[in-house]
């Protein structure tokens, strides 16, 4: 069996500001992993993207890429990174774009580039600047891809892209994987996308992690009960991570625990349901 090795490691990762901290936390992305980054709007996700790619200084901490502490820009080489940087370019083609990019990696697939652009409908004669937010993201997604990268960095690459450059989207990220060898850190809203491509989820809340999952971890331990009656020890149990009183019911993140406990209390537990993924996000995100 393959012995899993790190591609991204982050430790003790703070970047301050003046209303705003980020961190400090560490986290791991594996090779061959795919890790989903969620939150609520303002919450460090595009922050994070920034400390990573070096475009911002981190105040404290360290990042580790490819098993090497991160330093000088030749490791950029391997990461493709999408999170709408492109806009000091607006006054040129993406013709002339993808030519300054293409001569900063020297990995650069052509072939590659003229076959997404064909499959996304880009015309590359059109200014950036006229082009729309989903065109934008379009084009930011091919130039991520379009250099052979081990790493992924995307921060809501599908957001205001149309339904079907979506799906293409998914199908080129899972494609991307298929080796084993890569892996992506994909920031995202979408139950879908997490469903369809994560295997772990990082939960962000103002600029802290509050939860990490195994994707799978989530399908078998979240669920909500309906039951008898609620009891102060169940609203303050750690596993509880929220409860109504009318009609009586609680939200679970370790289904089996809060069973046992019921049990053991003699609360009757009238209906068990598992949590939708869109559901889960909710609460973990709010509560």
């Amino acid at each position: 069996m393959k012995m899993q090795t790190s591609i991204l490691k982050v430790k003790g990762l703070k970047k301050s500001f003046k209303r705003f901290q980020l961190g400090p936390f560490n986290f791991t992305v594996e090779q061959g992993i795919v890790v989903g980054l969620v939150g609520a709007n303002g919450s460090g996700k595009s922050t994070l993207f920034r400390l990573l790619m070096n475009i911002m200084k981190e105040d404290a901490g360290e990042i580790h890429v490819f098993g090497e502490k991160r330093t000088g820009d030749e490791w950029k080489q391997k990461v493709g990174f999408a999170g709408e940087m492109l806009g000091a370019y607006d006054f040129l083609t993406i013709h002339e774009i993808k030519n300054l990019i293409s001569y900063w990696y020297s990995t650069w697939n052509e072939e590659q580039f003229e076959n997404m652009i064909k499959r996304y409908r880009i015309d590359t004669d059109e200014k950036y600047e006229k082009c729309s937010k989903g065109t934008k993201k379009k084009v930011d997604f091919i130039f991520t891809l379009c250099h052979n990268p081990s790493l992924l960095l995307l921060d809501e690459p599908t957001a205001g892209v149309d339904i079907v450059s979506q799906r293409k989207m998914k199908e080129d990220l899972i494609q991307f994987m298929d080796d084993g060898e890569k892996s992506i850190l994909l920031a995202t809203h979408t139950a879908e996308e997490i469903n369809q491509l994560c295997d772990e989820i990082i939960v962000l809340d103002s600029g802290q992690i509050r939860h990490s999952f195994n994707k799978d971890e989530i399908y078998e331990n979240f669920g909500r009960l309906w039951i008898s009656h609620v009891t102060d020890t169940m609203k303050n149990h750690p596993n509880v991570i929220y409860c109504e009183q009318n009609p009586p019911q609680i939200i679970t993140n370790h289904l089996e625990t809060i069973e046992n406990i019921l049990k053991k209390e003699q609360i009757t537990i009238n209906q068990v349901q598992r949590l939708l993924m869109e559901e889960v996000l909710e609460y973990l995100i709010e509560y």
